[in-house]
């Protein structure tokens, strides 16, 4: 399924985001995510409100609150604890990652 592929997606993309800014509310706009995602903002919007359905998140005018991040990066792609894997090796010993 396409939504799917979209979902996972932007669950990791979510997920990245929150690591890097240490929040779970994120500054983002539908068209904004669907720029970094390469998919239309319908397909954000879709997957936006299914999530908040879910309770996975609150969205709201360019403001996205992560609500559970647990059920969140079970929708993740598989690649999201890979890549946080690898900027964790990445970093010098003294500035790791808290989250």
């Amino acid at each position: 399924m396409a939504n799917h592929e979209v979902e996972a997606r932007l669950c990791r993309w979510l997920l990245r985001a929150r690591d890097l800014s240490g929040s779970d509310e994120l500054p983002f706009t539908q068209e904004f995510l669907g720029e970094m995602l390469g998919v239309r903002r319908t397909s954000v919007t879709t997957v936006a409100h299914e999530l908040q359905g879910a309770g996975i998140v609150r969205y709201s005018r360019g403001k996205i609150q992560i609500m559970d991040v647990d059920r969140l990066k079970e929708s993740a792609c598989e690649c999201y604890e890979t890549v946080k894997e690898q900027y964790r090796n990445l970093a010098p010993p003294g500035v790791r990652p808290t989250r």
